[in-house]
């Protein structure tokens, strides 16, 4: 993350990108293994919903400048699951000033 000041309206944003990651990380099996499924939180999880997660940590890191390379790349290989969910790719860039805007 930049060295921004962390703002209150950034705590709901920031938040959710602490549970995307948590998430990711507990079924990231599905990355190797795409027609398994995880059960996780109580609920199923599949690859498109993997890929799902991933693209929404994407969008909401994008604007605090964290580390989402091996995301972009990904995620760019993935595009028939992103027009499944009308996912626009690849996301138009923006910053937290024009987020607020």
């Amino acid at each position: 993350m930049n060295n921004q000041p962390i703002r209150a309206e950034d705590l709901p944003r920031l938040t959710r990108l602490q549970e995307l990651c948590k998430t990711i990380n507990a079924i990231e099996h599905l990355v190797n293994a795409k027609h398994d499924k995880v059960v996780y939180a109580g609920r199923i999880w599949r690859y498109a919903d993997l890929v799902y997660l991933a693209y929404e940590y994407y969008v909401l890191a994008i604007p605090y400048d964290l580390k989402i390379d091996n995301f972009s790349q990904w995620l760019a290989a993935e595009q028939a699951i992103l027009k499944q969910f009308n996912l626009p790719w690849p996301v138009a860039t923006f910053n937290a000033e024009t987020d607020n805007a």
